[in-house]
């Protein structure tokens, strides 16, 4: 029989090994998610700073030369508050190390919400964000996207806070609706798709028993931090910053049906090791989703969508790129496409199933999902490192589902991301030797 101080000593070395393998991976020069290396995104986002660091701010946004899908948050950022923009190597590091707030945050985000929990527990849930292959590579190689998920945090942090506060006047509650509101904000600047973030917060802060005038405080609040993506929209004369690199995104342009079908197999491969955490166990949970007579008007509607699929999409026309882990795994065992197109549809109808199960009808948690499914359509190319570490953040901290913490279910999903680790890593290394 495994004993508590076993399992402390399990946790600790486990905690460790992932804090550990972050750093040897960025000594290493790792490249987790196929996006590193100075031959990959780097390239953009340091010329893109070049422009910022050498013109003012106006010049820099209404530059040709700006190439970026996001608005430019994150160049505005590094040009005012990081003086290691010398060169690429200390901005690597810069990076590298303002991307290890992201761990810290998160755990105190686990506090916040789980206050029973033991803190080795929550510190050890902490420690799976740095097997994500994502956050991993976008600290190592100066992305873009763990500026986002840094306010994502901030954001659930002073909203909890705000939520809980008994007293409805003075400057704590102001101040933190401020920061409810800012922080939010921050989310759409700094990676759009997270525009979620702001949506949810802004209902949660106008559907609270808060007073009316906090609540239409919160309305100024928003209108107010809207104004300088108004200004951006009216520059660049859409919502991007460059129509060229709009259309060679496809933005817009095109409807992507099937890329709802692999959104729901990426977001799936993350609820996965979750429903162990569920109070049933999995077969129980399988049962009471046949039982339930709303779930079989999904899965008629989801055939007709897979009915279409197989009708009208022809994978020989299919780019390779993106598409997440099952696309690539597909890719490994089949060579025929109509095999492939089997296991494919066959995926998406699993993966719509754990998804179903998982998410308990919460609204926030529909809610999220739905909105994602909706932006995959716009989307060209979709790729895992949209949802990773995103969905597993939102998961534990504005996720709505109840979720049952022990050792057991918590080492369960760091050795499913472990896994996930060291498959992404064999990948690429084969793919950038091969």
């Amino acid at each position: 029989m495994i004993t508590k101080q076993n399992y402390n000593v399990l946790s600790y070395a486990l905690i460790f090994i992932a804090f550990f393998s972050l750093f040897l991976g960025f000594y290493f020069d790792e490249n987790s998610a196929g996006a590193g290396t100075y031959e990959g995104d780097i390239k953009n986002i340091w010329n893109n700073l070049q422009i910022f660091i050498a013109n003012d701010i106006k010049s820099a946004i209404e530059s040709e030369d700006y190439y970026s899908s996001r608005t430019p948050a994150f160049y505005l950022f590094n040009k005012i508050f990081n003086p290691f923009t010398e060169n690429i190597i200390n901005f690597r590091r810069s990076i590298f190390i303002i991307s290890l707030s992201i761990p810290i945050l998160f755990y105190f985000c686990l506090k916040q919400k789980f206050l029973k929990e033991d803190n080795l527990l929550l510190l050890l849930i902490t420690s799976t964000l740095c097997l994500s292959p994502y956050y991993r590579t976008s600290s190592y190689w100066g992305l873009e996207e763990n500026f986002g998920l840094i306010f994502l945090l901030l954001a659930f942090l002073s909203l909890n806070s705000f939520l809980k506060k008994e007293k409805e006047f003075g400057y704590k509650i102001n101040l933190l609706l401020f920061l409810s509101t800012f922080f939010s904000s921050c989310c759409l600047y700094f990676d759009q798709k997270l525009i979620i973030i702001t949506i949810i917060c802004f209902a949660k802060i106008i559907f609270s028993k808060k007073p009316n005038r906090l609540r239409l405080l919160s309305v100024f609040y928003y209108l107010t931090f809207s104004l300088p993506y108004i200004y951006l929209i009216s520059t660049w004369g859409g919502l991007f910053p460059d129509q060229v690199l709009s259309e060679s995104r496809q933005i817009g342009n095109k409807i992507f049906l099937i890329h709802v079908g692999y959104t729901i197999t990426i977001i799936a491969f993350y609820f996965l090791p979750l429903l162990s955490f569920k109070n049933e166990n999995v077969k129980n949970q399988i049962r009471e989703f046949f039982v339930k007579k709303t779930n079989y008007y999904i899965i008629f509607l989801f055939l007709i969508y897979l009915i279409y699929l197989i009708q009208f999409n022809d994978f020989n026309e299919q780019s390779i790129i993106g598409k997440g882990i099952i696309h690539k795994i597909s890719i490994i065992l089949f060579n025929d496409n109509l095999l492939r197109a089997l296991f494919i549809y066959f995926s998406f109808f699993m993966s719509l199933m754990v998804v179903i199960i998982f998410i308990e009808k919460r609204f926030i948690d529909i809610l999220t999902i739905f909105y994602l499914c909706i932006l995959s359509l716009f989307l060209w190319p979709i790729f895992q490192e949209y949802f990773d570490p995103l969905i597993l953040l939102m998961v534990f901290t504005f996720f709505g589902t109840k979720l049952f913490i022990n050792y057991k279910n918590v080492t369960i999903l760091y050795i499913y991301l472990s896994i996930l680790l060291v498959g992404s890593n064999i990948y690429y290394t084969n793919l950038l030797n091969g």
